[in-house]
């Protein structure tokens, strides 16, 4: 279910969204037609929603690693 090229995937996978995270917001700051203040408030917003589903999806792939080695470990015995 969980294999090595889940584990390969997954790095690039974070680096790809924080870089669009990043490129995003940058695209935003030049085309805001919202003052700087309202623009700072929306990127935090922005920003927030990108760290909590990387958050989510590391959380996500760590419970699956572990259930992976605990039923490594019970084959095992």
């Amino acid at each position: 279910m969980f294999n090595d090229s889940d584990h390969a995937s997954a790095r690039p996978f974070a680096a790809g969204l924080i870089l669009g995270a990043l490129i995003g917001a940058g695209v935003a700051l030049l085309l805001a037609p919202q003052s700087g203040e309202q623009t700072r408030r929306l990127l935090r917003r922005r920003a927030k929603k990108v760290a909590d589903v990387a958050q989510d999806r590391f959380d996500d792939i760590k419970d699956r690693v572990k259930a992976a080695r605990r039923r490594a470990e019970e084959a095992l015995d």
